[in-house]
């Protein structure tokens, strides 16, 4: 996984590609968080750990071919490293996916020595799963 900006890199985004996501992610609200989100959007892949009530958890891998503009449609895989028989492919709106992460860095929970601990937001969970639509189930 790639340098974040969390780590102390300097983001290495392109103003317009902010100019260009900004109306279809809150960007002028969050315009830090969509600079992290096109970064992270640039790798390509993220690592993180979907946390289960009452106890456990299940690492993750996102992956995906993203779109060019905001409209174009970005190809997702979703795998879960413990589990190689389980995983999802999916399509949506590269905003979307850009929506998604910026919530998911916005909201990333600390761990035992300083290292975050991602999960998507429930909204994509629960779009995933339940086929919610990504603008009611909320985040």
């Amino acid at each position: 996984m790639g340098l974040l900006s969390i780590f102390g890199a300097t983001p290495s985004h392109d103003p317009g590609q902010v100019a260009l996501y900004a109306p279809y992610c809150d960007g002028v609200l969050r315009e830090a968080w969509l600079i992290q989100a096109l970064d992270q959007l640039a790798i390509g892949e993220i690592e993180g750990i979907r946390r289960m009530r009452p106890d456990g958890e299940h690492p993750f891998l996102l992956r995906w071919r993203a779109g060019l503009a905001p409209q174009e449609t970005s190809h997702c895989d979703l795998s879960f490293p413990a589990a190689a028989e389980l995983g999802y492919s999916f399509d949506l709106p590269t905003y979307q996916l850009v929506r998604w992460l910026m919530d998911l860095l916005e909201h990333r929970q600390p761990q035992a020595f300083g290292d975050p601990q991602l999960d998507l937001p429930e909204a994509f969970w629960r779009w995933l799963l339940l086929g919610e639509s990504p603008q009611t189930s909320g985040a």
